[in-house]
C-alpha cells in the first residue's frame, strides 16, 4: 500500500478522544506525521462536523489530498490557542 494511505489509515483509526493527543500525534512515524480527521477536529473542539468546515472557512489550516481533508494536530490546536 502507498504510505499515504497508511497514513491517512492511521489518523482515522485515532483515538476516540483527540484531545487526549495520542503519542503518535505529536511524533512521526516512517511514513509521515499522523494527521487528524474533520471528525478528530470535531471532536477536539467539541463542536460538529459542520462547524469545523466553516472553521476551515474562517482560516483553520487543513491539507487537502485529492477530497481527503486532513489536520496537523500541532497546527489545529496553535489556531485555537490564538
Amino acid at each position: 500500500m502507498h504510505p499515504l494511505v497508511d497514513t491517512l489509515i492511521m489518523a482515522m483509526n485515532a483515538t476516540a478522544n483527540p484531545s487526549e493527543t495520542p503519542a503518535a500525534a505529536n511524533s512521526s512515524t516512517q511514513n509521515g506525521p499522523v494527521l487528524w480527521t474533520v471528525r478528530d477536529v470535531a471532536d477536539y473542539a467539541r463542536c460538529s462536523t459542520r462547524h469545523v468546515s466553516n472553521l476551515r472557512n474562517q482560516g483553520l489550516p487543513f491539507r487537502k489530498t485529492g477530497r481527503l481533508v486532513r489536520f496537523s494536530p500541532e497546527a489545529v490546536k496553535r489556531w485555537f490557542e490564538d
